[in-house]
């Protein structure tokens, strides 16, 4: 009866250790750099565009694509551009997508970043001054 009871205590702290290991792991800063990746995918539209319409797209795999549409000269032009984006806890950077350090057409570009509104707002600034200033459209 005391062995029954002892194993019964030992399987009940086995488990805890385990459930404890379990809640350890899901708060560490890995799974804060995965919920910080989720904050970015989506659509997010510019607020205050000086173009007429302007939607940032953040995609699982890196990507991001970037529209601009606009008026001009009584027609509508819209551009499609592609970057590859890396981040950590405060930076996010642009780098023009398919294209080599040195060819012509590359591009980096890196922002400090802050989400507010309850992650529905995204701030994009460099030496403290708003450069993109998103609002989460999907």
């Amino acid at each position: 009866m005391e062995t029954s009871r002892l194993i019964f205590c030992i399987i009940i702290l086995l488990i805890g250790v385990c459930l404890s290991g379990c809640y350890e792991k899901s708060t560490n800063d890995g799974n804060q750099q995965h919920n910080t990746e989720n904050r970015f995918i989506g659509d997010w539209e510019m607020v205050r565009s000086v173009t007429d319409f302007e939607i940032w797209s953040f995609y699982t795999n890196g990507s991001a694509k970037n529209i601009i549409t606009q008026d001009f000269e009584n027609q509508s032009m819209t551009s499609i551009s592609w970057y590859d984006y890396t981040k950590d806890n405060t930076t996010v950077c642009f780098s023009t997508k398919n294209q080599t350090v040195g060819s012509p057409n590359y591009i980096s570009i890196c922002f400090s970043y802050s989400f507010s509104d309850d992650t529905t707002r995204l701030i994009l600034s460099s030496n403290n001054i708003v450069i993109i200033d998103l609002v989460k459209i999907t």
